[in-house]
């Protein structure tokens, strides 16, 4: 896959940067506008076109990452977005969606700018389906979980972050249904003030951590709830399981899971300030270490997360706005292993004119076993 996807890649980004010169880039392209008019179907269609390129660098305080892909510049989860809605009646329009995350210095083999092994491409989401003002929206595919789209997305707004989030700490949030769900229905409701959600996951291809062992769900599903107090403070409630399978070819041996996680978090922005704090409590969802179908998850752990930032508005030497801000999280298991995280630090981000943005973080890390810190600096082009 990733082989066939090389010249598509290597495309969309020539086009991209080519695109870079032409656009003040701020806001999705849109390269066909929705006018229905009778008779002429393509006046239905609205297609747009968006994306961000992402370099990043991570230095630790010590010298263990001396030479290490991510000390010497990276790509951070460059993505370039294709959505399209097409209007059937009334007010219901048919809708679809792609992302590919693109790995641009894989793509051109820049020899110690990214991981062993690392793929060129890799399928962000890729879903469609029906959204309706009246019904709702209901869509199929891989695409963001309800727990992300409610709880896991109101603090996953700083560069070092989702570190105790369970979409980044299970065994994969493709497969195990927390992050970028494959193989999902998905529905959501607005009502007043609460947006509804439930999915459910159908069972899912093998998924190979590379020891071995083969993961597979079966099955799942999830609910949650956004409540709007204000336009400014969002409160949110989401729950997800998943029934899965930890197979051994090696020893013929497997074991049945019943994955849990439930988490709830808090969104506020009033004026210049941005404040949010979110936690979940997961169950057999993160791993044990130890390489046995029959011990692979831990019973119990939970993770917490939090931000608290202020932006300055400059409108002065291509500077928009500063914002500084602190942010942490923690995660520890209750039970099935001797481990726990807490990270603390504090950043500042500059957005710029033209869709540029610059970003610095300091973090200090305390592990089971040992400390260290890390400085991180993330540019930012978005379109």
């Amino acid at each position: 896959m990733a082989m066939s996807l090389k010249p598509l890649a290597l495309g969309v980004v020539a086009s991209v940067l080519f695109g870079c010169a032409s656009f003040a880039a701020q806001a999705e392209i849109t390269l066909l506008k929705q006018d229905p008019q009778a008779g002429d179907p393509l006046s239905r269609l609205n297609f747009q076109v968006g994306g961000s390129i992402r370099p990043q660098f991570n230095s630790e305080t010590t010298s263990v990452d001396k030479g290490s892909f991510k000390r010497n510049g990276f790509d951070s989860a460059s993505r370039f977005r294709f959505s399209a809605n097409y209007y059937l009646f009334d007010d219901i329009s048919w809708i679809s969606y792609y992302e590919l995350g693109v790995n641009i210095p894989a793509i051109f083999a820049w020899k110690d700018h990214y991981a062993k092994g690392a793929t060129d491409t890799v399928r962000r989401q890729l879903y469609t389906g029906f959204k309706s003002k009246t019904y709702g929206q209901l869509t199929f595919g891989q695409q963001n979980s309800v727990y992300y789209d409610v709880v896991g997305v109101k603090t996953d707004i700083w560069d070092d972050d989702m570190l105790a989030q369970a979409p980044n700490n299970g065994i994969s949030g493709d497969y195990d249904g927390s992050y970028h769900a494959r193989k999902q229905l998905k529905y959501k409701k607005s009502l007043g003030d609460t947006d509804l959600y439930a999915a459910y996951l159908f069972s899912d291809n093998d998924y190979l951590p590379g020891n071995g062992l083969r993961y597979q769900r079966k099955g799942g599903g999830s609910a949650g709830v956004d409540y709007h107090f204000t336009p400014d403070l969002t409160w949110g409630l989401a729950y997800n399981y998943t029934q899965a399978t930890m197979k051994d070819p090696a020893t013929h041996g497997s074991a049945d899971y019943h994955q849990d996680i439930t988490g709830t978090a808090l969104s506020w922005k009033p004026g210049n300030w941005t404040a949010a704090v979110g936690g979940g409590w997961y169950h057999n969802f993160l791993t044990t270490g130890i390489k046995k179908s029959d011990d692979y998850f831990a019973d119990n752990a939970y993770g917490t997360e939090y931000f608290l930032g202020y932006t300055f508005p400059i409108g002065h030497y291509n500077v928009k706005t500063l914002k500084p801000y602190f942010m942490g999280d923690r995660l520890k298991y209750v039970s099935g292993r001797n481990y726990q995280r807490h990270d603390n630090g504090v950043g500042l981000s500059a957005q710029l004119d033209y869709g540029f943005r610059a970003d610095y973080e300091h973090v200090f890390t305390t592990v089971t076993g040992s400390s260290y810190g890390m400085n991180l600096i993330r540019l930012w082009y978005d379109f």
